[in-house]
């Protein structure tokens, strides 16, 4: 029987929590994110291997921070949440882990706007996000938020579970 490492039991908690947080109210706490990157750099810091948690948090940083910029499609806290997962894990997973979840949130995003009837608003805040990231203002649509934290919980568990995207 393969037993979680305590790397994947505290990132198991990390998520957990975060998913409730997140269906309940689209928010993922700063004290939950931050405390665990906090405990998963010091974790590999204690481990021997600092790099190891610090190149994690910024391979998962440069990754979801364009996702934030351009449209708000990651939320920061989001992000935060990725980094918290890369300081766990180190940079090799967190990069296969945000791949994966920008992989899986196209078409769970459409199946959610599909679902609450909003598909045909998706043109309209598509362009007012990327004209916002080229310094343009352009008339906020009305926007419907999809939790991030069911997709990054399953890119998590692909990430630990199989060999999706790993060509190392």
């Amino acid at each position: 029987m393969n037993w979680l490492s305590p790397a994947d039991a505290a990132v198991l908690v990390l998520v957990s929590i975060a998913l409730v947080t997140d269906l309940r109210s689209r928010r993922v706490p700063n004290l939950l994110s931050l405390g665990f990157l906090f405990l998963g750099l010091a974790a590999n810091g204690l481990a021997g291997d600092p790099l190891v948690g610090v190149l994690g948090a910024a391979v998962a940083f440069g990754l979801m921070f364009p996702g934030w910029l351009m449209g708000r499609a990651v939320r920061a806290g989001d992000a935060k949440l990725l980094m918290a997962v890369g300081a766990f894990y180190g940079g090799g997973d967190a990069l296969r882990a945000c791949l994966l979840a920008y992989m899986l949130h196209l078409p769970y995003g459409l199946l959610v706007l599909a679902f609450k009837g909003r598909l045909g608003n998706l043109i309209a805040t598509v362009k007012a996000g990327l004209g916002r990231a080229m310094g343009q203002e352009l008339p906020e649509p009305q926007v419907t938020e999809v939790p991030f934290v069911p997709v990054i919980a399953v890119a998590v568990l692909l990430t630990r579970t199989t060999d999706w995207l790993r060509f190392w």
